[in-house]
C-alpha cells in the first residue's frame, strides 16, 4: 500500500489492527535517522488517500508480516538504495526495488530537496552579510 506525497510515494505495510510498518521519517530520540516503525493508518496516511500496489508475483501475507515486523527499529534509509519502497516491495516479494528510483522520481525529489536546500543557505548567508 502507498500515499502520494507532494513529490513522491511513500509505501508501508498493512499489518492488521489499524498498524501500518514503514520508514517513518524523523525519529525522535535520534533526529533526522529515519526509522522502520509500526503507526496507526492515520499517521501513516497523513491526509493522503490510501492507495493499494499491485504486484505480479507475491509472498504470502504472513511471511510479508513476518518481514516486516522483523525491519522494525531498521535504521539502514537510504533515498536511493533503500527507501521506503524498497522495504515494502521486499515485505511483499523478497527482493527489495523501487520503482521511483527506476524512473528516476526519487532523483527529481533529491535534486529539489538540494536546490530548497542551496536556496535557504543563500538567503541565510545574505541576511548575516545585509
Amino acid at each position: 500500500m502507498y500515499v502520494r506525497r507532494r513529490l513522491h510515494s511513500h509505501h508501508g505495510i498493512y499489518v492488521g489492527k489499524d498498524r501500518v510498518i514503514h520508514y517513518k521519517g524523523l525519529h525522535k530520540e535520534k533526529k533526522n535517522n529515519p526509522v522502520v516503525q509500526k503507526t496507526n493508518m492515520d499517521e501513516f496516511l497523513r491526509g493522503g488517500k490510501l492507495r493499494h500496489r499491485d504486484y505480479k508475483e507475491r509472498l504470502p501475507m504472513e511471511e510479508t508480516v513476518r518481514l516486516a515486523n522483523r525491519l522494525l527499529n531498521e535504521e539502514d534509509y537510504s533515498l536511493v538504495t533503500n527507501n521506503c519502497e524498497h522495504m515494502a516491495t521486499y515485505c511483499v516479494t523478497g527482493k527489495a526495488s523501487s520503482r521511483q528510483v527506476q524512473k528516476g522520481t526519487i532523483g527529481l525529489v533529491g535534486a529539489a530537496i538540494v536546490a530548497t536546500v542551496t536556496t535557504a543557505l543563500r538567503l541565510l548567508g545574505k541576511k548575516r552579510k545585509g
